[in-house]
């Protein structure tokens, strides 16, 4: 009787694109934008969730390009359309596509997120390059802003002091929760080794 690996065989049956289309969609529902999904619950934004998902198990710069491009395109859709502010889209905002192809970068040095032997390793790893992907991020934007014309970067640690905490842990929430469910679901875990388009 042959033994059949059911694991290997869901894993072989990952489809990018629409592993893709799945991260863009919760994208667009998590964005902070007015959208049908803030009247009902409000999610942090899985754009860096679905940076390290990329560069971990799908690793194609087209996968990359994609989501960066897209976080940018919802950004856009939301000033023209919903009337949200701009005041976050000045010059530094070209160093965000930056520092997100970083996390996507940084993914591809995690073997998994299924919790195991390499969990302290990939928690540290994964808790780093946030803090860093924002503090270069909103470094960037300080830069552009009043504050930082009036007083330079004297302020900066107190900006720094009183956002990171609250931005940086809703992003750790999100891969809390996505190493949950793929170790809680390993036979629809992507494998990079077989992932195929």
């Amino acid at each position: 009787m042959r033994l059949i690996d059911y694991n290997s065989t869901m894993k072989k049956q990952i489809n990018i694109p629409f592993a893709v289309l799945i991260m863009v969609l919760l994208m667009i529902a998590t964005r902070g934008h007015d959208n049908w999904l803030s009247s009902f619950v409000h999610l942090p934004d899985f754009t860096i969730p679905a940076l390290f998902i990329a560069g971990i198990y799908f690793r194609h710069f087209w996968v990359a390009f994609t989501l960066i491009f897209s976080a940018i395109a919802i950004d856009n859709y939301a000033i023209m359309y919903q009337g949200i502010s701009a005041n976050c889209i000045t010059p530094a905002y070209s160093v965000l596509p930056l520092t997100y192809y970083g996390i996507f970068w940084v993914g591809k040095h995690i073997s998994t997120l299924i919790i195991g032997d390499n969990i302290i390793k990939n928690v540290f790893v994964i808790t780093t390059a946030v803090s860093m992907q924002w503090l270069v991020a909103t470094g960037a934007y300080y830069f552009f802003t009043e504050t930082y014309a009036k007083t330079g970067w004297s302020d900066f640690p107190t900006y720094v002091a009183h956002w990171s905490i609250a931005e940086i842990s809703v992003t750790l929430y999100w891969m809390t929760v996505v190493m949950i469910i793929f170790t809680l679901t390993p036979r629809t875990t992507p494998n990079p080794s077989v992932a195929k388009l």
